[in-house]
């Protein structure tokens, strides 16, 4: 029997021809991949970050700023961070530092806000209680209220660039939060969002008050957030919690509950008040 012989001249194409044959595939799967990614991609953001109509998508490209922050024996400070020469000096050496990302469209805490959060210091927060923060922002508070419970933080931010970066700064200070994106004036919370032992928020001033310079996202209320803010409370807060709050003096209209104390001169006010009801 004679051996079929395959001369180079017909096993070159042979050879070309599979090789290119398998391109061709490679290229069809690849570009089928890729339709893929872009669309989990694409759906994966709308799920997660439920983009607003205000929020462009150039936002997710824009360059971040941080903020150094620590607590010592003369309470809370904040100092932005300039570049990344700032950033490496700035790196974490104790418990009470952090430094974190401000996301855009997110307020940067600075010394203003400084009667805020040493009222959090100050406060009577335990090991073990059930804290809530309001408009964390950043989440430099939840940071604050941490260092003092050291326990899960919970979290209502109407900012879904402030969810992320409240979630962002809990991984970067080792921290657990539970967020919940929504508005205060209307919101559906889940059931362990309840029986707090206080309540905290920086709220966004009342436009009522005179020289006070609007800030960032939804830094201002024509009254009907402390309204809605009040309505809510008693459900927030266990018999006896406590809320603490940053407004202008103008609150004092609108906060009728009993045994409230205020801290601060001027403009700014923080109000302490009890949940005394039955």
């Amino acid at each position: 029997m004679k051996r079929l012989k395959i001369g180079i001249r017909v096993l070159r194409p042979l050879i070309l021809g599979i090789l290119a044959g398998g391109l061709v595939l490679l290229g069809i799967l690849a570009g089928g991949l890729g339709t893929s990614y872009l669309f989990l991609s694409e759906n994966v953001k709308q799920r997660v970050i439920k983009q607003p109509d205000w929020l462009s998508d150039d936002l997710y490209d824009a360059p971040c700023r941080w903020c150094y922050m620590k607590v010592d024996e003369n309470g809370w400070s904040a100092t932005s961070i300039n570049n990344l020469l700032q950033l490496k000096e700035r790196i974490n050496t104790t418990d009470k530092e952090i430094v974190i990302p401000i996301f855009p469209t997110v307020y940067t805490p600075g010394n203003c806000d400084a009667l805020y959060y040493n009222t959090i210091l100050e406060s009577d927060i335990e090991q073990g209680d059930k804290v809530l923060v309001i408009g964390a922002g950043t989440g430099s508070d939840a940071w604050v209220v941490w260092l003092k419970s050291q326990s899960l933080v919970y979290v209502i931010e109407v900012n879904p660039m402030g969810i992320a970066n409240i979630n962002t700064t809990a991984r970067l200070g080792n921290f657990q939060v539970k967020t919940i994106l929504g508005d205060v004036r209307d919101i559906d919370l889940p059931e362990d969002f309840s029986h707090f032992d206080f309540v905290l928020w920086n709220m966004p001033f009342l436009e009522e008050a005179t020289g006070i310079r609007k800030r960032t996202f939804h830094d201002g209320d024509d009254g009907s957030i402390l309204r809605s803010f009040l309505t809510l409370l008693p459900s927030l807060l266990k018999k006896d919690g406590q809320a603490i709050i940053l407004n202008t003096a103008a609150a004092r209209e609108f906060i009728k509950f009993p045994n409230l104390t205020t801290k601060g001169d001027g403009n700014v006010l923080i109000y302490i008040f009890s949940n005394d009801a039955d």
